[in-house]
């Protein structure tokens, strides 16, 4: 991906979260939003 691409992620309270974070340590010029229902972040 590019710098300023931005990049959602559906669900975090299976792999979306970890997917999220590598994310972004392996490609930090991106934005990335989560979009959830949790009110926490729930590792299943």
């Amino acid at each position: 991906m590019e710098k300023g691409e931005k990049l959602v992620i559906i669900g975090c309270g299976g792999v979306g979260g970890p997917a999220a974070m590598m994310a972004k340590k392996l490609m930090p010029d991106i934005d990335v939003t989560i979009i959830r229902k949790e009110d926490r972040f729930i590792v299943r």
